[in-house]
């Protein structure tokens, strides 16, 4: 058995722990085509009874293509999706073919630490967490109770390991691969108040520095937290903000207010480096001038902006659909997709995947 992680044109830096934790689990090989882009077709290299393909919203048309060719190629192999482990990383979720491997224990201690040394493209992170290009990716827990209606991860049943467990694997990627740095991942990191600051204790003997990349709430973020957060070694943090209009918040479902995101945004900028917010393109009851007065907004707070595209639910599980890295393109009918690729292109730099990610990409040694 072999697992084929495809090309999804994003998060080149970022594994899929998804099937990390698949290959773990069943101790196999994963040709990696998302950070180790070349040879294209190295997976018809490997012939083996089964091809796991770890399929997500965005990579459904080029994992049909995979599927398609190693079928020509080894007729008498089965071709199968890979689910179970996380339902939705980095946003995106993960589907099935007709055929599929599917694992059903639920994300707890119980998983295993992904063991990355079973990725071909394995020597590239490696060689970039060292070097302080890349940081290590975790997730510590996965689903979030809340009703956003723009979210893949809405009203899903929490799912967090323990504090200690999520340490151990830290400590080990340290002792084994040499890290130096980590980024959570979560849907909602900070869902249980007295998890994180436990975690913030068990991690800060590590000296390790680390960032919050995802899953911040503002209505569950205080001063308590911040304060262990930023003395165990974390530098950088975003929220997940959307929209600085209120009638738009209400419309989505953020079960947040304005002024409670302000409130948090001016304590994070006491303890962290860098403090930033994720921002919604064309939202429900948005406009160009109010998603236009979210950048403003976030300009005078002095954070960064973060904005990607509104992907409709019923758009949301559409194949190959993007709402932020190449390729991405507005799908909302809120106001004239024109403008909304205007502010899109305006806020490029500001992504993680615009020009700072590029320079990351030259700098881990990517072959183009």
């Amino acid at each position: 058995m072999i697992f084929i992680n495809p090309d999804a044109k994003i998060n080149r830096d970022i594994p899929n722990i998804g099937l990390a934790y698949a290959a773990t689990h069943y101790n196999t090989k994963v040709i990696d085509l998302n950070t180790m882009r070349y040879p294209k077709d190295r997976f018809l290299n490997y012939e083996a009874d089964v091809a796991g393909i770890s399929v997500k919203s965005l990579t459904y048309g080029e994992s049909v293509k995979i599927a398609e060719l190693y079928k020509a190629k080894y007729p008498n192999a089965k071709v199968k999706s890979i689910s179970g482990f996380l339902d939705v990383q980095c946003c995106y979720p993960y589907l099935d073919f007709e055929e599929k491997i599917v694992y059903d224990k639920p994300f707890s201690d119980e998983y295993p630490f992904p063991n990355y040394e079973l990725f071909d493209s394995f020597s590239l992170f490696k060689k970039n967490w060292q070097r302080k290009v890349w940081s290590y990716a975790i997730m510590t827990s996965q689903g979030c109770p809340y009703q956003c209606i723009y979210c893949m991860s809405r009203n899903r049943k929490w799912l967090g390991r323990s504090a200690e467990n999520c340490f151990e694997e830290i400590k080990m990627a340290k002792m084994r691969w040499g890290i130096s740095s980590f980024e959570i991942l979560d849907d909602c990191f900070n869902i249980d108040k007295q998890r994180v600051i436990k975690f913030c204790e068990l991690i800060k003997p590590l000296k390790l520095g680390w960032s919050c990349a995802n899953g911040i709430r503002a209505d569950r973020f205080d001063e308590d937290m911040a304060k262990a957060m930023s003395e165990s070694g974390c530098k950088h943090i975003t929220f997940g903000i959307e929209s600085a209009i209120p009638e738009v918040l209400e419309a989505i479902k953020k079960g947040e207010t304005i002024e409670r995101i302000e409130k948090a945004i001016k304590i994070a900028k006491k303890y962290f480096r860098g403090v930033a917010g994720f921002f919604i393109i064309g939202l429900p009851k948005s406009s160009y001038e109010r998603d236009l007065h979210s950048l403003e907004w976030a300009k005078k707070r002095g954070i960064n902006a973060h904005f990607s595209y509104y992907v409709p639910m019923d758009k949301a599980v559409q194949f190959d659909s993007l709402f932020y890295g190449e390729g991405a393109k507005p799908m909302s009918d809120e106001y004239p997709k024109e403008l909304q690729m205007r502010i899109y292109k305006m806020t490029g730099s500001m992504r993680p995947s615009g020009k700072r990610n590029l320079l990351r990409e030259l700098l881990a040694g990517f072959k183009s």
